[in-house]
């Protein structure tokens, strides 16, 4: 049974360490943004569309709107 609590443990412990990882991920993200239209001083469409061009901020997901639709990969 401890086992068993244990293994639980680990297993809300990993969930919660990913939850973690994509709100920091996020939030680097937002950061970047906020940095390009600043230091860009273009309208945040324009930040925005060059910031998620760059391949290091597309996700893996098919058919990710974000990454494969309008702004990035199109």
């Amino acid at each position: 049974m401890i086992s068993v609590l244990g293994y639980l443990l680990v297993f809300i412990a990993g969930l919660i360490t990913c939850d973690l990882i994509r709100i920091a991920q996020e939030r680097r993200g937002i950061r970047h943004m906020a940095r390009a239209i600043i230091g860009l001083a273009d309208p945040a469409e324009a930040a925005l569309r060059q910031w998620s061009a760059d391949p290091h901020n597309m996700c893996d997901r098919p058919g990710c709107p974000r990454c494969w639709g309008g702004w990035g990969r199109s």
